[in-house]
């Protein structure tokens, strides 16, 4: 099922450890994610807005929400259950499309943040190191 809904400014979609019943697609407004500490800090991880995709993650892994999501300004949200996701992911060739993006851009964030962090990541196995590779190799 696909069913529109609106949340007002600083309410919550979702909280970190919810179980996982829905994605969302934002049509209006901003979508703050954010990720709290084990003394319940918040810190805001990534502002999403019109045509994002997000809430999916749960969806594929079964796990539940590893992020909080509150609405930064009055929003309206296509709501995505789970059956809708999977014939989406399916049949939907654009829907899978936004999927893998959203998907590779949040690898591409994860994978800057540990750099700027100062954290070794091993890049070896990465589709990325191996392009790159391949560049230095045909110079």
């Amino acid at each position: 099922m696909e069913t529109t809904t609106t949340f007002s400014k600083e309410e919550v979609i979702f909280r970190k450890g919810e179980q996982s019943k829905y994605a969302y697609i934002i049509r209006s407004g901003k979508v703050g994610i954010y990720k709290e500490n084990d003394y319940g800090k918040r810190t805001l991880v990534r502002i999403l807005r019109k045509s994002d995709l997000f809430g999916e993650m749960g969806l594929i892994d079964k796990y539940p929400r590893s992020a909080t999501a509150i609405a930064l300004e009055n929003s309206s949200l296509t709501v995505v259950d789970n059956a809708r996701f999977a014939f989406l992911s399916k049949y939907s060739p654009k829907f899978f499309v936004i999927l893998v993006k959203t998907l590779t851009n949040r690898l591409r964030d994860t994978l800057g943040q540990l750099k700027n962090d100062g954290t070794q990541v091993e890049l070896s196995n990465t589709m990325e190191y191996k392009m790159l590779n391949k560049k230095e190799i045909k110079k």
